[in-house]
């Protein structure tokens, strides 16, 4: 933390990062129910000098109060969660835009980034793939009211054949899907790219497309603009780093010429 933080905050950060995620979670809404119910107990006391009131109005304002908390605390949560997934795909996007980067990832990090890639498309993505059977899907995107299944395969340094396509073919008949997107790392063999010419619902993505859409999408939230740096200009290149995303020479360690991210 900086060192204006107050020994206050340190003291709370330290608490919190010591008990999870859980409690830190729980203790705001478990408190705000506190100073409520207390405020109510403190009136009923000075008023009718009883732990509680007999005015029904007040028990209702009580009940209400606490409801009203509770879901806003949840909706407040879920806006939190998708602000910082958004965040998560944003950086995923522009720290992973060559082969190589792409490559070394794992697998669910894989997913993830190819979800990132059509969220930058503006489609409405839902990530269903899991560690177990996940019918064959592990995407499941909507645009001007079509949906569309994606199936991600790593595939490192592999060719494609055409049996997983088979099976893809399969799960969007199950599914009644119109169209299908099969993307992977590696390269699609003569038998897959015949096959996918025989089944127009199925789109191929390969390795080095998908990196040319990255890529593209990178320069979108960029705003077209390549950043040189102001020190020896060279272009700059995302980076991550404390406080999230900025521009850091391409020379980097020779130059440390350095830019916020644009907003």
């Amino acid at each position: 933390m900086a060192d204006s933080d107050t020994w206050w905050e340190r003291q709370l950060l330290q608490f919190f990062v010591k008990r999870g995620v859980f409690v830190a979670s729980l203790v705001p809404v478990a408190l705000g129910l506190v100073i409520l119910y207390g405020v109510a107990v403190l009136v009923a006391i000075v008023a009718e000098h009883r732990l509680w009131t007999k005015s029904l109005e007040l028990s209702t304002v009580v009940v209400g109060g606490a409801a009203a908390l509770v879901v806003t605390y949840i909706i407040t949560i879920l806006a939190t969660a998708a602000m910082s997934t958004r965040g998560r795909y944003s950086r995923l996007l522009a720290l992973h835009q060559t082969m190589r980067e792409i490559r070394e990832m794992s697998w669910p990090e894989f997913e993830q980034l190819v979800a990132a890639n059509y969220q930058s498309l503006g489609y409405e993505v839902e990530h269903v793939g899991r560690a177990t059977s996940d019918g064959g899907r592990d995407l499941v995107m909507k645009k001007d009211r079509e949906t569309v299944l994606v199936q991600c395969k790593h595939y490192r340094d592999s060719w494609v054949h055409v049996i997983p396509l088979r099976q893809f073919l399969g799960t969007l008949e199950h599914y009644r899907a119109k169209r299908g997107i099969f993307v992977s790392c590696g390269v699609f063999d003569a038998s897959a790219e015949e096959f996918a010419k025989q089944n127009p619902r199925i789109e191929l993505v390969a390795g080095e497309r998908l990196q040319e859409m990255i890529q593209a999408s990178v320069a979108r939230r960029l705003g077209g603009r390549i950043y040189s740096c102001s020190n020896c200009g060279a272009p700059m290149k995302p980076k991550t780093g404390k406080y999230g995303l900025f521009l850091s020479c391409s020379n980097y360690p020779a130059c440390k010429g350095s830019q916020d991210w644009p907003n």
